[in-house]
């Protein structure tokens, strides 16, 4: 569903929500405001947006200020999740040599998965390969890394980067014998 269409639904769902609150139908919702009874129902059913003038009149007809009609509908604020260093993370892979730890809640319904991971001096992860289209991204906290992608090789030292399609069979190797600590994203989301 596009952003467009889950606005129009959302506010569609608002305004029949206070309309029945208020016990007016569509008809009479259309004479109050002159918004069309089909433009009130395209909007109903979130096929329309409206204008913010058709909205202003909606409003007011309902007794709310255009600030109340809308919202809820802004959903940045309601997707933030915040996950304090003292709080648990949840592991989604642990060896004797690595170990990721998730770094946020929820991943079915995020973009992107954010994961620290931790493998131990000389230690190295598993060959992965994921599906075309799924991208990964490293950031070396500590130590340092190399990156076996298929045929080439990446040497990764401290605040070092590296970005790659994650459908190239690859996996991490800790040349050193302190820990390596790096920061990876997985997009679009796959634990």
């Amino acid at each position: 569903m596009s952003q467009k269409d889950q606005l129009a639904s959302t506010l569609g769902q608002r305004i029949r929500e206070l309309r029945r609150k208020r016990k007016m139908t569509l008809i009479e919702l259309s004479k109050h405001t002159d918004v069309a009874q089909a433009t009130l129902s395209r909007m109903e059913t979130g096929t329309m947006v409206g204008t913010v003038e058709s909205h202003q009149k909606i409003a007011e007809t309902l007794g709310v200020s255009l600030a109340q009609l809308y919202e809820g509908i802004d959903k940045r604020y309601s997707q933030t999740k915040h996950l304090p260093a003292a709080q648990e993370r949840k592991v989604t892979a642990k060896t004797d040599q690595m170990k990721c730890e998730l770094l946020t809640h929820e991943i079915s319904k995020k973009k992107i998965t954010p994961l620290l991971v931790s493998l131990s001096g000389y230690g190295k992860s598993e060959i992965e390969q994921l599906e075309r289209g799924v991208e990964k991204f490293i950031f070396v906290l500590d130590g340092s890394l190399k990156v076996i992608l298929d045929k080439e090789e990446y040497n990764l030292g401290c605040e070092d980067t590296l970005y790659f399609d994650a459908s190239i069979p690859h996996h991490l190797v800790n040349p050193a014998p302190k820990q390596a600590r790096l920061l990876m994203t997985v997009s679009p989301s796959k634990i």
